[in-house]
Parts: C-alpha cells; sequence; structure tokens
C-alpha cells in the first residue's frame, strides 16, 4: 500500500473530538425540539377533560333532562283522551247493569219491526234470525230508461217532489245511474233538475219531503 492512500484514510475518518462536539449537538437538539403533534392534542385532551370534571357547569347540562318532542306531546294527549273515554264506557255500562233494562230498552235492540196480529215462534227471536232483518234490501236494477219510455223531460218536473223524491236517497243524496237505470244523459238531467228543486226550497237537502215521511207513517 502506498502512504498516499493510508494519509487519504486519516484525512477521512472524523476524530474522536469532532464525534463528541456532534453528539452533544445532537442532545440539544433533541431536548429544544417541540414534542410530535399526537402527543399535543393528547396533552389537550386530558387537560380539557380534567377542566370538564371541575367545572360544575358542565356536570349540570350533561345530567339536566331533554326537551320533549312534539310527538311526545300529542302521544300523551291521545292516550289521556282515550283512557277518559274507556272510564266514562265503564262508569255507564255499570248504571245501566245496575238499573236493570226496560222495554223501551229492549224494543230498539230488536231489528224487526213487529205488528198487532204477526205471529212469532221462540227461534224467530234468536240472534241469527233476527240478524236477517238487518240486511237491506235493495231494489232490483230498472232494465229500461223510464224517462224515455214515457217521454219526459225531468227539468219540467222539478217542482213535482214526488218524482224527484224517488231519485233521491234517505238522506237527500242523489242516486247514481247504477241504482236508476238512466241513461247518462238523462241522469244528468234528473240531478241537474233535482238540484234545482232544492236550491229553490222545495225539497228539503238531506231528508225526505215531509208529505211523503207522512203519508208512509201515515201520521
Amino acid at each position: 500500500m502506498s502512504l498516499e492512500f493510508l494519509f487519504s484514510r486519516l484525512a477521512v475518518r472524523p476524530t474522536t473530538t469532532t464525534t463528541s462536539q456532534i453528539c452533544r449537538q445532537c442532545r440539544r437538539r433533541g431536548v429544544a425540539t417541540v414534542p410530535p403533534r399526537a402527543t399535543a392534542s393528547l396533552s389537550q385532551s386530558l387537560q380539557s377533560s380534567r377542566e370538564q370534571q371541575q367545572s360544575p357547569s358542565a356536570r349540570q347540562t350533561s345530567t339536566s333532562r331533554p326537551a320533549r318532542s312534539t310527538y311526545d306531546i300529542a302521544s300523551s294527549a291521545i292516550t289521556e283522551s282515550t283512557t277518559k273515554t274507556t272510564l266514562y264506557q265503564q262508569s255507564q255500562a255499570q248504571r245501566d247493569l245496575t238499573r236493570g233494562y226496560t222495554a223501551n230498552d229492549l224494543s230498539r235492540q230488536v231489528s224487526r219491526k213487529w205488528k198487532t196480529g204477526d205471529v212469532y215462534s221462540p227461534h224467530d227471536l234468536s240472534g241469527p234470525e233476527m240478524a236477517k232483518w238487518k240486511k237491506l234490501r235493495r231494489k232490483p236494477r230498472p232494465k229500461y230508461d223510464v224517462l224515455d219510455q214515457l217521454g219526459m223531460n225531468p227539468l219540467h218536473y222539478y217542482k213535482n217532489f214526488s218524482i224527484m223524491s224517488e231519485y233521491i236517497t234517505d238522506m237527500g243524496r242523489i242516486r247514481g245511474g247504477l241504482d236508476t237505470g238512466l241513461r247518462p244523459v238523462n241522469q244528468r238531467k234528473m240531478a241537474k233538475a233535482v238540484r234545482r228543486a232544492m236550491g229553490m226550497g222545495l225539497m228539503p237537502g238531506v231528508h225526505r219531503h215531509p208529505e211523503l215521511l207522512r203519508r208512509e207513517h201515515k201520521i
């Protein structure tokens, strides 16, 4: 080996004094450096938790009762109203049981209207037989248009309440075409005549004509 190579190796290798100086500088930098962000955020969270534990206002807010929502208020109101209704019904039923039934109360529950001279058996007073009288018996649908057969224009007879009453219900509603059997043109004319009679006050709008009721019940 040549002397030049040996001298070059000695020149490149650092001395012990330089290494000790570098180590001291590294130590100074390590002490003076700021802690990383993760450590800083952890310390901030710990400090905030300690402050919350020490402050009494934070405890009060955490234990405060949440406000009632609109749904809770509505449900409580409905529950109170239903309980009042059920209590009233139970008290009314208890009063009916204590006072007993009269002949008038029992007659209202009978669906069949008995007439003088009707012959019946105990079987006719049973529940299934009485339920048969509750079913509405509708008139069969007419096969032909009555107005076309007679050649009548219902708008000319709006003053005749007996004709108009045939095309309204007991509650004053106009019957549909399925019940009357009229053609669409005649059905519209009849509905117009009925509305005209009710608008002029010739017929009541919520019940049948009093003259017809008087004739049916023979008052």
